[in-house]
Parts: C-alpha cells; sequence; structure tokens
C-alpha cells in the first residue's frame, strides 16, 4: 500500500502543474468519489420506501420519490461530467507543462494520466463507501475496513511486481529484444484478475458476516439490504483499482 501511494504521488506531482490544475485534480477525485456515496443513499431512500413506506403518510413518500429521483439523476450527470472533463483537464494541463517529450511519450503521459484519475478515485471512493457504512453500523463497518486494508496491501504487492515487469519489458524493447504482446498483456491481466479474485473472497466472506450480523438483529432489514448493496460496488471499486493500478504501472513503465 505504500508503494502505490508513493507511486501515485509522485506522478501526480510530476504530470500536473502546480496551482489550479492540482486543485482540478483534487476536485475530479471529490465528485468521483462523492457518487457512490449518493448512489447508496439512494439506495437508502429506496429500501426505506420498500420496506417502511405502509406506514407514512403520502406527502412524504412523494417527498422521499422526489429526492430519490433527484439524487439518482445527480449521480448520472456527475459520473458523465467527471469522466468527460477529464480530457480538457489532461489537456489544459499537458499544454501548461513545457517539459520537451516526443510523440510516443506523450501518449504514455496521457494514458498514465487518465489512470492516475482513475485510481486515486476508485481508492478514495472505497474509504468513502466505508465511511458510509459506519453510520449505519460501527462494528461491521469496522470489520469491513479491515478488508479494504488488507486488500489494499495485497494489490500494492502486486502492482510493485507489476511494474517492475514492465520496466523490464521496457528494457528489453530498448535493447532490441522481443516481447511478445501475449507476454506483455498475459502479465498485467494475469495480476489484474487476481487482485480482484482476492478481494471477491473477502468481500463474500463479509457478506456472510452481514447475513448472520442480521439474524441477530444487529443490522436492520434496510439496513441490511444497503450493506449489501454497498458491498457490491465496493466489490466493483475494488475490480476497478486493480485493473487501474496495473494499466498505471505499464503507463508509468514507458512514460519515464
Amino acid at each position: 500500500m505504500k508503494k502505490i501511494a508513493t507511486e501515485l504521488w509522485a506522478s501526480s506531482r510530476l504530470l500536473v502543474p502546480k496551482g489550479r490544475y492540482r486543485w482540478q485534480l483534487i476536485m475530479l477525485v471529490i465528485i468521483a468519489a462523492a457518487i457512490p456515496v449518493t448512489e447508496l443513499l439512494v439506495a437508502k431512500l429506496f429500501t426505506d420506501l420498500v420496506v417502511d413506506g405502509a406506514g407514512r403518510p403520502i406527502s412524504e413518500i412523494v417527498l422521499a420519490v422526489v429526492l430519490f429521483a433527484i439524487l439518482f439523476a445527480t449521480t448520472r450527470v456527475a459520473n458523465y461530467a467527471q469522466k468527460t472533463y477529464r480530457v480538457k483537464f489532461f489537456d489544459k494541463a499537458f499544454g501548461a507543462d513545457d517539459r520537451e517529450r516526443s510523440s510516443t511519450k506523450e501518449s504514455w503521459e496521457w494514458a498514465m494520466g487518465l489512470e492516475l484519475v482513475n485510481v486515486l478515485s476508485f481508492l478514495t471512493q472505497l474509504f468513502v463507501i466505508g465511511g458510509f457504512f459506519f453510520l449505519l453500523n460501527p462494528t461491521f463497518a469496522g470489520i469491513n475496513l479491515v478488508l479494504i486494508l488488507v486488500v489494499l496491501q495485497v494489490m500494492g504487492v502486486l502492482f510493485k511486481r507489476q511494474l517492475k515487469k514492465q520496466r523490464g519489458f521496457v528494457e528489453k524493447k530498448r535493447a532490441k529484444k522481443i516481447v511478445t504482446p501475449a507476454e506483455r498483456l498475459g502479465s498485467r491481466i494475469q495480476q489484474a484478475e487476481f487482485g480482484t479474485l482476492l478481494a471477491s473472497f473477502g468481500v463474500v466472506l463479509l457478506m456472510g458476516g452481514l447475513i448472520w450480523f442480521s439474524i441477530e438483529g444487529m443490522i436492520s432489514l434496510s439496513n441490511t439490504i444497503v450493506f449489501f448493496l454497498g458491498l457490491r460496488l465496493q466489490n466493483t471499486t475494488f475490480s476497478s483499482v486493480s485493473s487501474s493500478l496495473m494499466r498505471f504501472a505499464r503507463a508509468k513503465a514507458n512514460s519515464f
């Protein structure tokens, strides 16, 4: 996990000029991090309506439905805006950088920049989701936080190995040695899927614990449903982190 933080920090300082561009990078990450929390709030509203809606006044139900629709639409718009603005952001940021570089290096820097935003966004999302869980049940959320830290530690080891491999491929290419596409892509995909697989095992164990918590009455029915949806979202985010980290390793090895 330390290796991930070190490489992300160094790459951020190298790719993004000081001043407003770094603040814009932070805003892109914050917007991306806010999306899953909003989705979980939507899920919470929906489950509360389904489970406890029968005893509520009509006006309260209508208000909840309207809020549900607004939040759902907001997440879609924010997701679209964040993903499309990244291109404009790096176009301006790279334009403000006076370093001389070839077109090939520039292409790899673009790839690294986009993956940098992805990794930062997904990592922030993981901890934001974990923080949201504390509002529902601190005990279960604490167990989930331990899982997040363990998974990121394992992914950090895989990322370090992949970065070393990708740099080896670059050195072979410079030495005019043959590196097949199957070797380059196979290594990256295998490591990414292995990280995803390990994370999925952890999430499955958490879901088993969630069932036990619910049966014992430690978590309400509506919160159990939100936890379940949140864990599925978290599992998808784990997969995105793993894939983006390996793509980031490849781009960085070829960039500098």
